[in-house]
């Protein structure tokens, strides 16, 4: 049956996908009926009983599956405000932070009309504290093509096994712009750490090597903002209340969208978040633990290259184009987390 009462519907609101019987919605409107009589001076002992059941039966609906109390915010930013309200009460980080990590990225690959895929991974441990200071310890990768390629597509890809060399020495961040950034500079209110990220970014102050006069393209800036926060919650020794500020930052960045209930690499649940990165057209979608706040995977999905060829001012030889090789996706999935005392250390 239907009901056009609005103050039943409204109350109904977080049980519409529960489809309530009719007899549910009969007990309801004799309720609503009750409570809307004239008040007498002493309200009878079956008006109360009438009030509790009524509250009875929207508690035992609530309860159900998918109902009120077991509903998870299904917005982007319902999710990231989720995780802040997490991250805060996680317990201080010890010396360093832990990961355990599997890094994946495909290139497309050219060579005249032929054209191939290939995805290297490999799986590394890692200790960080301060400044991305630590120490990284991985084995052999993997190299693999999507189809037995060419000696030509082979050689237009390059010499790629460098990049997944067995290796036991400093962490490898890169030289990105938050390759030296002392956690504890970073604070733990949304809007001065996103302005602090910015400007740190715009001047190069944490980069490995930086510039006295930088230059960025229109919209970089914002993009390296939101990857530098997911970089920082992943890998950075921080405080609760730092990644409690990383996630409302992120939270306030236009256009995000949610991925609602998703799966990592390996299988394992979680809530996700798409972060537009508006100059090169992709996204960096990001899954969440919703019990621990920790990343379980970024992904960043590129585009496929402009069809024409940018023009680089002053340079004596224009790049070819399309290229031969182009970065269709990097995936970062986070095996294992956790805080410890020394390097070597693995959570227990």
């Amino acid at each position: 049956m239907k009901t056009s009462d609005p103050d039943l519907l409204e109350r109904l609101a977080p049980l519409r996908d529960l489809e309530p019987t009719d007899d549910e919605i009969q007990r309801l409107l004799a309720a609503a009926d009750e409570l809307r009589a004239p008040r007498r001076p002493r309200r009878p002992a079956r008006a109360v009983a009438v009030v509790a059941a009524t509250a009875a039966v929207i508690g035992a609906l609530a309860a159900l599956p998918g109902g009120k109390d077991s509903a998870r915010p299904q917005d982007a930013h319902g999710i990231l405000q989720a995780a802040a309200a997490v991250a805060a009460e996680q317990p201080a980080p010890a010396a360093y932070r832990y990961t355990r990590m599997l890094s994946r990225f495909a290139d497309d690959v050219r060579a005249g009309r032929e054209r191939g895929r290939v995805t290297y991974e490999q799986t590394s441990e890692n200790w960080t504290s301060d400044g991305f200071r630590g120490r990284t310890v991985a084995p052999q990768g993997s190299i693999a093509w999507a189809a037995p390629p060419s000696d030509a597509l082979q050689a237009a890809g390059g010499h790629a096994s460098g990049l997944v060399k067995p290796y036991d020495g400093d962490y490898r961040y890169g030289d990105g712009p938050m390759a030296r950034v002392p956690f504890a500079a970073l604070p733990e209110d949304p809007a001065a750490l996103g302005a602090l990220l910015e400007a740190a970014i715009r001047d190069t102050r944490w980069t490995l090597h930086p510039s006295e006069h930088p230059r960025w393209a229109p919209g970089v800036v914002e993009e390296e903002v939101s990857r530098s926060a997911v970089i920082l919650l992943s890998m950075g020794n921080l405080t609760g209340g730092q990644r409690q500020a990383l996630f409302e930052l992120l939270g306030s960045r236009p256009g995000a969208r949610s991925l609602g209930d998703v799966r990592d690499a390996t299988g394992r649940e979680g809530v996700g978040v798409g972060l537009p990165l508006g100059r090169s057209g992709s996204e960096l979608r990001v899954i969440i633990d919703p019990k621990t706040s920790d990343i379980l995977q970024s992904t960043e999905a590129l585009p496929p290259p402009p069809v024409e060829a940018p023009h680089v001012a002053g340079a004596p030889r224009q790049p070819p184009w399309p290229p031969p090789v182009w970065l269709v996706e990097r995936t970062e999935v986070f095996l294992g987390t956790g805080s410890v005392a020394a390097l070597g250390d693995r959570p227990q």
